[in-house]
């Protein structure tokens, strides 16, 4: 028995380290915000460094170990500075990569990047080194507390029924049961004799019935909130939101054509042949990317002869063949955000459909949306006969422009 308290005690102490030493990010003297750090590497570093292999430039997972904290400072605030003071270092890395310019971060406080070489020191709790004990690794084992509260509930659940019903066995006992279902067939023949009831019951059913059809044929073909899996786990939140990329950098056809185009892969790998590794589950999911186009990341290089695959994206926003819906008529011309239509894509993981669709949401749209004309050219000539029409104080909606022709969208 005392054996066993000392082991548990002793797991408890190897648990409890290992702990704390996931949460601490101190290296070399180094200390900082690790998850700021990470978002500040994410969005300066990763395009160059890697943190456990050279990429363009050096890999940086140890970089803390093998230079003093403030000569990294001045190396990343301005690189050229710290070479043309002489410094015999900062000269013998710039050679070492044959002269290749590294971008200065003036805007980088010290603190900035006091976070930065914490992030690059930190190490994840995956990646510990767990702690043997005689009887094996330290593991944690899965809490029973949920369960038993689930199973109390249903229990409790089950007590309750079962009063219940003996409340009501109590107040039947002594009936017989040909009295009660005789009793039962003459308060039915009753009913159905009286004509008013029958009709009110007809009423009722036929009334619930249509309105049941009803729902469903207006439900046709709307499919807000559809959310497919996609063939890859492609977070519009960690580019849109925490990496700031304009929607209009992947689907550029939103600007200039009738349809926002998917992106091809090689607009991926625009940024993805140097980013290879990302958060959680996005190494995974690039390296779908390479294999689609036939990357090697390795060695950095297309494979010759690759035969590329195509990455089968599920549509999700799918207007209906008699409907016409131009993109660059709403983005460019009436100036619209991606949000007005596509809900706050920067903050959703995956996407799905925000809006209806349908024509009462277009049309309410155009009656309520003032159309942009002060800046825009594009209105210029329109602006000034529709002033004169309704009046300089008039606030010009989409529909006083044609927005509820029918030809307009049903050409």
């Amino acid at each position: 028995m005392r054996k066993r308290l000392i082991d548990q005690i002793s797991r408890l102490s190897f648990t409890i380290i290992i702990a704390l030493t996931s949460l601490l990010a101190t290296a070399q003297g180094v200390e900082g915000d690790v998850e700021h750090g990470k978002s500040l590497y994410n969005a300066n570093c990763a395009a160059c460094h890697k943190l456990d292999k050279k990429l363009i430039g050096p890999a940086l997972g140890d970089i803390t170990e093998k230079r003093e904290t403030d000569w990294l400072i001045s190396w990343i605030r301005d690189n050229q500075a710290l070479r043309n003071s002489g410094d015999a270092d900062a000269i013998a890395v710039f050679e070492e990569y044959n002269g290749s310019l590294m971008t200065a971060f003036p805007q980088l406080s010290d603190q900035d990047i006091m976070d930065i070489l914490a992030y690059t020191a930190y190490v994840p709790e995956d990646k510990v080194v767990v702690a043997e004990t005689p009887e094996g690794p330290v593991a944690s084992e899965p809490s029973n507390t949920t369960t038993i509260i689930v199973l109390g509930a249903i229990l409790l659940f089950l007590v309750i029924i079962l009063a219940r019903v003996k409340n009501v066995l109590k107040q039947i006992k002594g009936l017989e049961t040909n009295t009660i279902i005789e009793e039962a067939n003459v308060v039915t023949r009753t009913a159905l004799k009286n004509p008013r009831i029958v009709t009110f019951i007809t009423i009722l059913v036929a009334i619930v019935l249509f309105q049941q059809i009803f729902v469903a044929l207006m439900a046709i073909g709307v499919t807000q909130d559809y959310q497919p899996a996609q063939p890859i786990a492609f977070s519009h939140k960690l580019h849109a939101g925490d990496n700031k990329i304009d929607c209009n950098y992947c689907h550029y056809g939103a600007r200039k054509s009738m349809v926002s185009n998917v992106p091809s892969a090689n607009v991926c790998m625009n940024c993805h042949m140097n980013i290879q590794e990302g958060p959680t589950t996005g190494t995974e999911e690039i390296a779908k990317i390479y294999d689609a186009i036939g990357f090697n990341p390795e060695i950095m290089e297309y494979i010759e002869g690759y035969e590329q695959k195509p990455i089968k994206w599920v549509r999700i926003h799918d207007l209906p063949d008699l409907s016409y819906f131009s993109h660059a008529q709403h983005v460019t011309a009436g100036g619209l955000a991606c949000q007005t239509c596509h809900g706050p894509v920067e903050e959703m993981e995956e996407v799905y459909q925000y809006s209806p669709l349908t024509m009462e949401w277009c049309v309410t749209c155009h009656r309520e949306t003032e159309v942009k004309v002060e800046s825009n050219e594009y209105y210029a000539e329109m602006h000034k006969s529709l002033k004169e029409k309704y009046g300089a104080d008039t606030k010009i909606t989409v529909e006083m422009i044609g927005g509820l022709e029918c030809g307009k969208c049903h050409y």
